[in-house]
Formats: structure tokens, C-alpha cells, sequence
């Protein structure tokens, strides 16, 4: 499967946004686009939220729909998602056939620069995503701090593990730990995407990583700035990996 990230450094607004996303999958031909955690309209809206808050029937998603049924690919990026008074930090999944599929945060950080809680609620359920490239996991940033997440995903049958983030400078250490402890830990293919650059007081680290099954960082951006990364991933990797550690099998729920 080839997956294509894309690590924006500047919040362009929903309508820039949308535009760049556009462009980057006219200049790619992937079977997965990753953009990050709350991407169509930025992430440091605070009461501003309540007003761009998108629901699922905005015509731009029927025009994301299309260009994935016409280039049968995967396509995942975060939003404001408004639906009945409520808001959720939201990722759409919109497969190779033009189906939407939508994950809510489940796991809100409350706590330094961090607001989610005063304005989102949180969701209820993960979400796995099959393709004709393998079933895919979905999780948001502070997500992953959660092992249960994505070991649900793994056993699930999720074989690729998406997580888009807005992870701050601050959060570096951590992430760049937990990353490749999930892979290991769940035998698969990790996928990172995060925002870089500066967003009103606060700085996104970037760093969006591809790691392997068996902990092998395979790709990496820059810190800080906006980049695009592109990877061939092969799924004989997992296979051999849950043959050397068969993990999920010796899972006992």
C-alpha cells in the first residue's frame, strides 16, 4: 500500500485547506492520504468552534467522495464535526468506494494548553476501516497515551493504524516514545501525521512518522515545518512480525 502524508505548516482556513488537500492528491497517485487532527479548519479555534462547526452533509465531502471513487483510494483528515447541539474532534475515513466513516475522539486532553473538554464531547466507539489494501485503524493524538485504543483497533484486524495528531513541542518526547511502542506492541504498521508550525500561542512539532510492525521508523518529516512523505508499506512485514512475536494471539480478553 502506498500512503502519502501530508504535515502542513500554516492553517490556510477551511477554504485554503481544502484547496491544498485537493492539490496534493492531484499530484499523487496513493492508496491512502493522511492529513492531521482537525485539518480543515486548524486546531487552535477555542469559542470560534462553534460557529465553523462542520456537519456531514457539507458538499465537501461529496466532492471528496467522488475524487476517492475516481482514484480509488483512502482518504483521512480531522474537523469539527456539529452534529445535534454537539461537537466532536472528529476524523473522516472516506474509503475507495466513496463511503464515509467517521471516528470521535475518545480521549479529550484537558490540561495545559489544551481546552478539548469545554468544547467537544467525547465519542463512544473506535473505528476499523476495511479496504482491498487491508483494514485500517483510526485514533486522534492524545489517543495513544491509551493502550487499549489501539490494541482494540489490532484486534479488530486493523493491519495499518492511522493516528492524526496537533501534538505541541512540548509533547515531543512522549509521542516520539509511544509511536513505535504501539507498532511493536500490536505487530503493525503505525502511521503518525501531526500539524507543524505555529498556530496563535502554540507550536506543532511536525515529525510525522511510518514505523513498522516491528518498530522500525521507515519514514520521518522534519520538526516544525511543513513537509510531504510518501511510503510503500508491505503487508508480508506483518505477517512475519506476529510470526516472531505473536502478540495478538497471546492477547487474552
Amino acid at each position: 500500500m502506498k500512503i502519502s502524508i501530508y504535515q502542513p505548516g500554516e492553517n490556510l482556513g477551511l477554504e485554503g485547506n481544502l484547496k491544498r488537500m485537493l492539490s496534493f492528491i492531484e499530484e499523487n497517485n496513493s492508496h491512502l492520504y493522511v492529513f492531521p487532527e482537525l485539518y480543515l479548519t486548524g486546531y487552535l479555534l477555542r469559542d470560534d468552534l462553534y460557529n465553523i462547526g462542520i456537519e456531514r452533509d457539507h458538499e465537501m465531502f461529496n466532492i471528496l467522495k467522488n475524487k476517492m471513487k475516481e482514484k480509488k483510494s483512502n482518504i483521512i483528515f480531522g474537523f469539527p464535526e456539529k452534529e445535534n447541539g454537539f461537537l466532536y474532534n472528529s476524523a473522516m475515513f472516506i474509503d475507495e468506494n466513496g463511503e464515509m466513516h467517521v471516528y470521535r475522539k475518545m480521549q479529550l486532553p484537558n490540561f495545559g494548553p489544551f481546552e478539548e473538554m469545554i468544547y467537544f464531547k467525547p465519542g463512544e466507539e473506535t473505528l476499523t476501516v476495511p479496504t482491498s489494501h487491508g483494514t485500517i485503524g483510526v485514533e486522534i493524538c492524545y489517543d495513544i497515551f491509551f493502550p487499549f485504543i489501539t490494541e482494540d483497533l489490532a484486534l479488530k484486524g486493523s493491519k495499518y493504524i492511522i493516528n492524526i495528531s496537533a501534538s505541541p513541542v512540548t509533547s515531543r518526547a512522549m509521542f516520539e516514545m509511544l509511536i513505535p511502542a504501539r507498532a511493536v506492541e500490536n505487530t503493525v504498521f503505525f502511521i503518525y501525521n501531526n500539524w507543524a508550525g505555529t498556530q496563535k500561542n502554540i507550536v506543532f512539532w511536525g515529525g510525522s512518522t511510518i514505523v513498522s510492525p516491528r518498530g522500525l521508523i521507515m519514514k520521518k518529516a522534519q520538526y516544525i515545518k511543513e513537509e510531504k512523505i510518501h511510503e510503500e508499506l508491505d503487508e508480508n512485514e506483518i505477517r512475519v512480525a506476529r510470526f516472531i512475536r505473536p502478540v495478538l494471539r497471546d492477547t487474552k480478553k
